[in-house]
């Protein structure tokens, strides 16, 4: 898991590098400070003024504009017991094209909890964060198990809140902000207040964020109930964010205490599983005359940690920092399914991780003749609870409810670090190497739920090296390279995944002896940074061994020989890529900005011919052009984001038949900002300018192009948002 001291450390620096507006300052990709110019992979940092310059909303708008890193939201369009489309809404992050639980998402150090998925129940990760609380993202592209451990399979997301210096102005000591924003994509109304107070040696914060929304618009024209229908289904929700720490800061030393709570609520009629079900033939078996979902998620976090910044002192320990804490992550979806002439259906599906964790972390700069180290070292163990139940009536044949998809679990995650940063030359030559050892255990309880099933233990431990390396040619030129190895620890529903339906001639079966996902990636690139100038260019291989995925291992469908179906290490994945991005910024305050991603992946199964991994994106760009008045009284952007077609060849095979492949798009957002006072900002967004048709390649893959309401899929057209900030 993450570390929290990773995130406290970034923290700490990036707000000396934003006083200084100099270069961010970051920690994920090295567990050591270092300027974002000078680190030897491909971050990028995005920052509270920029969520809102953007008039971000979600973590799909947190990535808008950051091409190979997505976020897939498709329509909600499931059922009672069958389908799951955009049942998690914006699911997860996808970097490079692996997502899921494979990419690693932490708040101030704090792994979130996973998602997961079984039957009609998709509970995704993005429901987590509110971004309107967070102060800083920082994105890793590429395997972060050398510094993280389990999970960091394909890259990591860290999200770091606010403490209460950051609302403060100096030689004050009280301060905070509000601001209200509407955004006419979804009808969302939001408001957010902070205050933040100190004195002496204490200093505390709150802050809580309110949103109301509706359904996302789209491009779709029929209504009326069933699967020809291409508006959205009718939704209405609300979410509640409530963030507050208390800190206690004297010399080298804080302690911070810190509570978050997070819940959303989503009430779906999902009209178009309205009508006649046809399943055997053209004669319907039943009428759905209502169907209606009721989703909830919570998270729940309270955290203690100490930290000590002595750097200069000249003791032996420049920076250390410890925690503990609790999370409680929690998904709940019910769906009611009125049929004719057949008995009504209800579905109560939960997913469930109570999480106590502990971290610990320093660092010692010293030198060794002419080379200077900052070495890193530390460690952290969670243990967490996780749990499904599935509940309802009139369950499939030959089920009784409640039950579970796997036994409650208990699951250990546990490693220790080193990592070392080696300046040569003058730091002309520096070196990142790092190693980790990580251990977990999957200890299924006696599940009074499952009395015929005995769920099986696991235990394994893993080490994942990292090797970083920048030479730097001139001034502002710098070759960087990068090496890792990543890993991912089964989940308890792949091991001790459970059910059976004879009558229908399948079954569910366990795996023991299932083993971790492998990734091991290389990535190099130059970089160019000049006063108004800076460029990058990266290219990228990675190979992931031992995919889980679930496979029919046995048997032949039929009562009598039911097919087995068993999570196994099946799959290897091979994904290779560039990446390149421009900014040019003149005194004048007028500035541009290009960036562009372009990956290619393959899946090779034993036994099958080479297939695409559907998880890829598209050739993808943004660029823009800017002004931003030199001491930040006004600003305004436009910026064209273009998607390429997914071509034909890295689409066969996804689909049953030939897939969905929407059309190459290009649209237009201009964004604006004016402070009207000191304390006053307004901001405002158009998107979407030429009220393009146009969907995405994560929301609809999968899709058959004989599918019916394509255009269901589609994104909102024309759309505007507009908040209004006061501080003081």
């Amino acid at each position: 898991m993450l570390g929290a001291g990773a995130a406290q450390a970034a923290e700490g620096a990036a707000d000396d590098a934003g006083a200084a507006h100099g270069p961010h300052i970051v920690v994920t990709a090295t567990r050591t400070p270092v300027s974002i110019d000078d680190v030897p992979a491909t971050v990028t940092v995005i920052t509270d003024e920029e969520i809102a310059d953007t008039v971000a909303t979600d973590i799909k708008d947190l990535v808008r504009y950051e091409p190979g890193v997505s976020v897939r939201r498709a329509p909600a369009r499931f059922g009672a017991a069958l389908g799951t489309t955009g049942r998690a809404r914006n699911e997860d992050f996808v970097i490079r094209g692996i997502g899921g639980n494979r990419v690693l998402i932490q708040v101030d150090g704090i792994r979130s909890p996973q998602g997961f998925t079984f039957g009609a129940q998709e509970a995704g990760r993005g429901g987590y964060t509110d971004v309107s609380l967070v102060k800083s993202v920082e994105i890793l592209r590429g395997p972060a198990s050398a510094l993280y451990g389990s999970d960091g399979l394909a890259g990591a997301v860290s999200f770091t809140t606010s403490d209460p210096a950051d609302l403060i102005d100096a030689g004050k000591s009280i301060g905070g902000f509000v601001r209200a924003s509407y955004s006419s994509a979804d009808q969302e109304f939001a408001e957010t207040a902070a205050l933040a107070g100190r004195s002496g040696d204490w200093s505390a914060l709150v802050a809580y964020t309110r949103r109301d929304f509706e359904e996302l618009d789209n491009k779709g024209t029929v209504g009326g109930i069933g699967e020809e229908r291409t508006l959205p289904n009718p939704q209405d929700g609300h979410s509640n964010a409530l963030l507050g720490k208390l800190v206690w800061e004297s010399g080298a030393h804080r302690v911070r205490l810190t509570g978050e709570y997070l819940e959303s609520e989503l009430s779906s009629d999902i009209l178009s599983g309205e009508g006649p079900a046809y399943l055997f033939g053209p004669t319907p078996v039943w009428n759905v005359d209502d169907l209606n979902a009721h989703d909830k998620t919570d998270r729940t976090r309270v955290s203690l940690d100490w930290t000590f910044t002595g750097e200069g002192g000249g003791g032996a320990i420049d920076y250390a920092h410890a925690a503990v804490y609790f999370q409680d992550g929690e998904d709940v979806q019910f769906t009611r399914e009125v049929r004719t002439p057949v008995p009504d259906r209800e579905r109560l599906n939960t997913f469930e991780n109570r999480v106590y964790g502990a971290a610990a972390e320093a660092r010692s700069i010293f030198t060794t003749g002419p080379v200077t180290h900052t070495l890193a070292f530390g460690g952290d163990v969670s243990f967490t609870r996780q749990e499904g139940l599935r509940d309802g009536i009139e369950p499939p044949a030959g089920e009784t409810f409640p039950t579970r998809a796997f036994p409650v679990t208990d699951f250990t995650l546990g490693g220790a670090f080193l990592a070392d940063e080696i300046a040569l030359f003058d730091g002309a030559l520096t070196i990142f190497p790092a190693l980790r050892f990580d251990f977990y255990e999957l200890d299924p309880t006696d599940d009074p739920l499952l009395p015929s099933f005995q769920g099986a233990g696991q235990k394994d431990s893993r080490l994942s090296p990292k090797l970083g390396v920048t030479a730097r040619l001139a001034e502002g030129v710098l070759l960087f390279g990068n090496y890792a190895q990543g890993f991912r620890a089964p989940t308890p529903s792949q091991v001790n995944n459970f059910f059976g339906n004879i009558a229908h001639g399948y079954i569910s079966a366990p795996n023991p002896d299932l083993g971790p996902e492998r990734s091991e990636s290389w990535e190099a690139g130059v970089r160019f940074t000049g006063e108004a100038v800076s460029l990058s260019l990266a290219a990228f291989h990675a190979d992931y061994d031992d995919f889980i995925s679930q496979q029919v291992v046995s048997g032949s469908f039929t009562p009598a020989d039911p097919a087995i179906y068993q999570f196994v290490n099946y799959d290897r994945v091979e994904i290779e890529g560039l990446e390149a991005k421009a900014t040019y910024t003149m005194d004048s305050g007028v500035y541009g900005r290009f960036a562009i991603a372009y990956a290619d992946g393959d899946i090779l199964s034993p036994g099958e011919a080479r297939r695409p991994l559907d998880t890829v994106d598209p050739l993808n760009l943004v660029a823009g052009l800017g002004y931003r008045e030199p001491a930040g009284r006004f600003g305004a952007e436009l910026i064209a984001t273009h998607h390429a077609r997914k071509s034909l060849d890295d689409a066969e095979g996804v689909c049953s038949t030939e897939c969905y492949r929407p059309g190459a798009f290009t649209i237009l957002d201009a964004t604006a900002f004016v402070a009207l006072t000191d304390a006053i900002k307004l901001r405002a967004g158009v998107f979407n300018l030429t009220d393009e048709t146009y969907a995405y390649w994560s929301d609809v893959r999968g899709l058959g192009a004989d599918a019916p309401a394509v255009d269901a899929y589609t994104r909102p057209g024309r759309n505007a948002s507009v908040s209004l900030s006061f501080r003081f």
